[in-house]
């Protein structure tokens, strides 16, 4: 294979996969973890480009140099980083690049010692940023055996990099050019075609959950919708009744006269109110619970570990927040807010208890509005 065909494929194949990955990250709302694996790929064929002017200024094939390894090692980072942040973990991106500026400082000094044989310089480099991916796999490896995949993985990338490099170290001290490029050729490019495949359906993925979260999700208060609802409620009571659960609560909500809002205050001060209804049950929803807006200003929660009086007075807690009056003269309208709240039969299911809520919702609406009202299990 010509020497030009080493670096000009890979360069072709980094071209390619930067292209879909931009368009990818353009599409998902520059999500953090697809910038960093664009990144990656950007830099990866910055280190062939590198390589390839090298080559061209000495009329001869230069492989591998430390430019283009430097590139692979931060793409390694990237990498592991982009997985970090994909699990919404910490993506350490100060520590990994103080490691890549480290390691960078290490293969400057090595060159700077004039060693006379490339070959053997090279070599001496490729075990530098080996020991600087060794390092970066330990800074983000997992810490116990629960740890997350993205931990795992993040250190694995960066320990097969390793490996990598302390193998070319060894090719280049063994075996000729030709071979090398032949080495490079075989193994290089599949390599970053199954990175570049990976990370594509990785991405892919990301967006189909991303699509189906939206259709699950009230596009105005960021709750979740009807449906949302009602499958989640589904699958987390079905949770609930395996693990031997005791206690759950449904409560429905309903903002007093909203109707007059819009009329007097228009449509946009009616969106505001209820995105300021659905943050103010925000607060005191649980992190394992259900909050859901079921159409107009009328809202549902479901409650796992609670029975219904404890819902009962986060209800309050939510009343209580409502009736401070806003102190900015063109902000929302101060709003009052009605509830109904009933327990959870362990036998019982939620199309029952929502029911339940409702009527209690509905005497509370009748009994002058502005009030929590609890529905017993066997009825009011």
């Amino acid at each position: 294979m010509p020497a030009s065909a080493v670096i000009l494929v890979p360069l072709l194949v980094c071209a390619l996969f930067t292209a879909a990955l931009y368009e990818q990250w353009r599409r998902m709302g520059r999500a953090d973890h697809a910038s960093s694996w664009l990144w990656a790929f950007l830099v990866t064929g910055g280190g062939w480009l590198v390589t390839g002017l090298e080559s061209a200024l000495a009329a001869r094939f230069v492989f591998p140099g430390s430019a283009l390894l430097l590139c692979w090692f931060a793409a390694s980072l990237l990498g592991a980083r982009g997985l970090r942040q994909r699990a919404q973990k910490p993506d350490r991106a100060i520590v990994l690049f103080a490691i890549w500026v480290g390691t960078t400082i290490g293969v400057s000094v090595l060159q700077d010692l004039a060693i006379e044989d490339p070959v053997l310089r090279s070599a001496m480099a490729m075990v530098v940023i080996a020991s600087g991916a060794m390092i970066a796999g330990i800074a983000i490896g997992p810490r116990s055996r629960r740890a997350s995949a993205s931990a795992w993985l993040g250190a694995l990338i960066n320990v097969a990099f390793a490996a990598l490099c302390l193998m070319l170290a060894f090719a280049v001290l063994r075996l000729p050019m030709t071979a090398m490029m032949e080495i490079t050729s075989l193994t290089l490019v599949p390599l970053i075609v199954l990175c570049g495949v990976t990370i594509m359906a990785c991405l892919n993925e990301d967006r189909a959950q991303g699509l189906e979260r939206l259709a699950r999700t009230d596009a105005l208060t960021g709750v979740w919708n009807r449906r949302g609802f009602e499958e989640g409620a589904r699958h987390l009571l079905q949770r609930f009744h395996a693990t031997g659960g005791r206690a759950a609560a449904v409560a429905i909500a309903d903002i007093d006269g909203f109707k007059g809002i819009n009329d007097n205050h228009g449509h946009a001060m009616g969106d505001a109110t209820l995105a300021r209804f659905a943050e103010t049950l925000r607060g005191v929803v649980g992190p394992g619970d259900m909050l859901a807006r079921l159409g107009g200003e009328e809202f549902a929660i479901l409650a796992i570990g609670i029975d219904g009086p404890a819902l009962r007075q986060r209800m309050e807690r939510v009343r209580s927040l409502l009736n401070v009056p806003s102190i900015d003269p063109n902000g929302p309208p101060t709003i009052t807010a009605s509830f109904g709240v009933t327990t959870l039969a362990t036998d019982g299911s939620l199309r029952e208890a929502l029911e339940r809520a409702d009527r209690a919702l509905y005497r509370a609406k009748s009994d002058g509005r502005n009030r929590v009202l609890l529905a017993e299990t066997g009825g009011e």
